[in-house]
This record gives structure tokens, sequence and C-alpha cells, in this order.
């Protein structure tokens, strides 16, 4: 089994890390999150949308566990080490162990990752020579090192929004994690690495529901691991225009230290983000299959007449099904009945009005075309078993 090293500490992009380590754990490799200290890594919100993009206001993100400091971890025994970006690589840069552990990668051709401001720790360790593709706010940091900044931003559709170089996959960041993550696979891939849990993606479309007060976690996380299975995502909004997702500290799953819970958790502002579509002009006999994901969004889209015809149609088709944590009640007010389905804890009631709830935290509940899982932290869980229906 690979084993892999990500280099976190507070303030990395919780996008960026979210997505590096819950894909690594759907692939089934063994994985590491290596911060300078142990415990938890509070992650980041860094990025509003597209109309915020030169001034934004860092806010929380998830909290992601951090299994080993800096001086725990012999990279000799790491396969690929994965650098997020955010604001954390400004000062994990200075970090010598950190560096140290960094130059080994690079020193012995191992199979590296780094998006947005992830490159910076690959500058601090001596890297010159090779191309890269990062935040355009380090463009000039790459070039004084003496490499070559490659502006490769996959802003028209069909075009290109990575580099590759050697051993290194590199990648601007938001919105990219799906092709950053996919050449790092087919890199561990060309060096002999096993992929236990390599889907067998087939091609399709598939909507994606997603509203206001939508969970950033699943919205993203989902919506990005279709993209690298090849398959063609739509996001389904109720009107035109930006969507605002949120974080929500309940949403965590791992338990909490004193100062970071309390007896109520307020949800925060996450990423903005553009749907390519709104559900009132969705055919959903046009779709391979629907992807629910959860939040407070559905508490409110459960109750629209075109949210629940949309499902409906997947419904009675037996098209796939995948849904986490609430988003299971857009299943319900569709009208599914005797099914066996889970959720968030919260609403179990809800489920077992007329279907039976399963209580199976990490683990995926099939029923027929349908896939439901509990929530965070089990996203690797939740969409390795719904592209497993998609093959």
């Amino acid at each position: 089994m690979a084993r892999i090293l990500i280099i976190a500490a507070d303030g990395t992009a919780i996008d960026h890390l979210d997505y590096a380590y819950f894909r690594m754990l759907e692939e089934g490799f063994d994985v590491t999150i290596a911060a300078p200290r142990k415990g938890v890594v509070k992650s980041s919100v860094h990025w509003g949308g597209p109309d915020t993009f030169l001034y934004y206001v860092e806010r929380p993100g998830y909290i992601l566990p951090a299994h080993a400091t800096f001086d725990e971890i012999d990279p000799a025994q790491y396969d690929g080490v994965m650098l997020p970006g955010g604001r954390a690589p400004e000062y994990l840069r200075n970090d010598e162990t950190c560096v140290a552990i960094v130059r080994h990668f690079v020193e012995n051709d191992k199979p590296i990752a780094s998006c947005c401001h992830g490159p910076l720790i690959l500058l601090a360790s001596g890297i010159s020579g090779r191309n890269f593709c990062c935040a355009d706010d380090i463009a000039s940091d790459v070039e004084a090192a003496r490499n070559t900044y490659i502006e490769n931003k996959g802003e028209i559709p069909g075009t290109v929004d990575y580099t590759v170089d050697g051993n290194l996959v590199t990648a601007r960041g938001y919105w990219h994690y799906h092709s950053w993550v996919r050449e790092f696979l087919n890199l561990l891939e060309k060096r002999g690495i096993a992929r236990p849990n390599k889907p067998r993606a087939t091609g399709g479309r598939v909507l994606v529901l997603a509203g206001e007060h939508s969970s950033a976690g699943q919205l993203s996380y989902g919506y990005e691991r279709l993209l690298e299975a090849g398959f063609e995502a739509i996001i389904a909004a109720p009107k035109p225009g930006v969507v605002k997702t949120i974080v929500d500290p309940r949403e965590e799953g791992w338990d909490l230290t004193a100062e970071t819970s309390g007896p109520y958790l307020y949800e925060s502002l996450a990423f903005e983000i553009w749907p390519e579509t709104t559900i009132d002009e969705v055919d959903p006999a046009a779709f391979d299959a629907v992807l629910i994901p959860g939040g407070r969004a559905p508490e409110y889209l459960r109750n629209m007449a075109s949210y629940k015809n949309a499902v409906r149609h997947f419904i009675e088709a037996e098209k796939p099904i995948g849904a986490i944590c609430q988003g299971t009640r857009l299943l319900l007010t569709a009208g599914v009945k005797g099914r066996r389905l889970t959720g968030l804890d919260m609403i179990r009631t809800e489920i077992a009005l007329g279907n039976t709830y399963v209580d199976t935290p990490g683990e995926a509940v099939f029923d027929g075309n349908i896939v439901t899982v509990s929530g965070r932290p089990h996203y690797h869980v939740w969409m390795r078993a719904f592209v497993s229906l998609l093959a």
C-alpha cells in the first residue's frame, strides 16, 4: 500500500487540503497529515469567488487531523508528498524541518503534487530549473528561484489547467483539484504504485443539486471528484448567480478540543460558486445520475417542486442517486419509501417514518440505485460508493 504524506498547518486552504486528503483515502492509501504540532489543523477559506478574487477576508474552514509533527516524519517511508496551498506555506517555508522533508522528495525524484501557494515550500528546498503552475501571486517567487512560471489557468474549456514536469505536478488552485490529483495519481502509477480502489470511469452526465447553505466540503468534493472521473457534472441552483456555501463545525466528525468546541457552533461563509444552470431549466431525463450534497440547503430545497420532481425522476427511472448528510431529506420528500437509508444523525427520525434508518457512520448504505452516507469525515466513502454505482 502506498504511503502519502500531506504537509499542512493552520491556514492551509480547506478546498486543497480536503480534496488531497479524502482522495488519497478513497484510493485506499495510507495517508499522514504532518503539521508543526499534533492534534488538529484549522484550515481556512481563502477564496470568495470570481467577483472577489483581489479582495477577501480569510474565514474559518474545517478542522482536520494532524497525525504527526514534522519531527516525527521520516520522508524515506513515503512514496509521494502533497503540498496544498493557502496561507500556511508562507510560514512553513521557514520551518527547516518541513523544508528538509520536502527536499527529500525533490532529491529522490519521488512524486510531488503542489498547488496555489504550496510551491513556496518547494522553492525554499532549493528546487530550480523546473516548470511551475501556481497562484499568480507567487509567479515572481518562482522565477526569482530560476524556475519557469507556466500560466495554465484552464479558463477556456478544453485548455490545460495543470503542469507536469518530471516528478512534479502543479496547479493554480481553486476548482482545478480534479486535474491536480488526477495527474498526481498518474505519476504514482507510472512509478509502479498500485491503486487498490481505482474506479472504472465510464463517462456520462451527472446533475448536482445545490443552493445557498450547501455544505462547502460536500459540494466541492463531490463535484471535483466527478470531473476527475471523466463525468460531465452540472450544478443546478434555485436561481441564476452566485451560490454561497457554508462550513458547519458540527459536521466535523472528529472529537474537537475544548478550544474549538462548545455547546453550539455557528456555521460560517465558505466558497461562492457559479452554478451552470437553474433547476427550472433542467431536464432530468438528460442526466444519467444525480448527486445530492448536504448542509442546510436541503431544508428548503425539499419544499421546491422543481427539486422534488427532478429527484423523483431519478427514483422512478432507477438511475444512480448519491446523497450525504441532510441531502437524504430530498429523497424523503420526493417519495422514497421502504428503503434502507442513512444521513445526518439529526434526521434519523425523519428517515425512519417510511424507511429504515441505518446507523453505520463511516460506511455507505446501498439500496438498489441509491447510496447514502452519514456525512463528514466520510466523503471518500461516499464518492467511492457513488462512482462505483456509475461504473
